[in-house]
């Protein structure tokens, strides 16, 4: 074999590395991307669950905002007498339910694997069917209009199979 010969060889080796390389790295983008985005999502979760962490702990905070928000006033009145709880009692129901909502749906839009989505199906299944959230997630449409329509529509597919004898 020549030394030409062999200069071509390494040629092709070389540009078969460069192409394997290329991928790797297009794939690495890829998952670092989706990382980032995960990442991301999850910062909004948790920050979206701290503001209902104050409104929980803050009476002054939560009767400020309510004086505040017109179109909370019916609804939290709706939510107080189907629950049977005073108006302040439903505001910390629902600003509850609302941040156990943003748990889920970070975890839902994180979901990788088919053992990720089973085990948050079970939790949905078995917590979204109990009181209050059952009432809150059937009744209250600003609960379900702060998060995307396939959370939406993935949980009220699950729920539909738990409440359909």
């Amino acid at each position: 074999m020549t030394v030409q010969e062999l200069g071509s060889i390494g040629e092709f080796v070389a540009a078969i590395a460069t192409v394997a390389t290329l991928a790797y790295l297009a794939t690495q983008i890829r998952y670092a991307r989706l990382a980032a985005s995960d990442t991301s999502r999850q910062s909004r979760a948790e920050a979206v669950r701290e503001m209902q962490l104050v409104s929980l702990n803050n009476e002054a905070y939560r009767k400020a905002w309510g004086k505040a928000d017109t179109s909370a006033a019916p609804r939290m009145k709706a939510l107080s007498e189907l629950l049977g709880v005073s108006v302040d009692e439903a505001q910390l129901v629902w600003h509850g339910c609302c941040a156990w909502t943003y748990i889920h749906w970070a975890q839902y839009r994180s979901t990788k694997t088919a053992s990720d989505r089973h085990e948050l199906e079970n939790l949905v299944r078995e917590f979204y069917s109990l009181s209050p959230m059952d009432q809150v997630w059937e009744t209250d449409p600003m609960l379900k209009a702060m998060v995307d329509p396939d959370f939406v529509d993935w949980v009220d597919e699950i729920l539909t199979g738990v409440r359909t004898p």
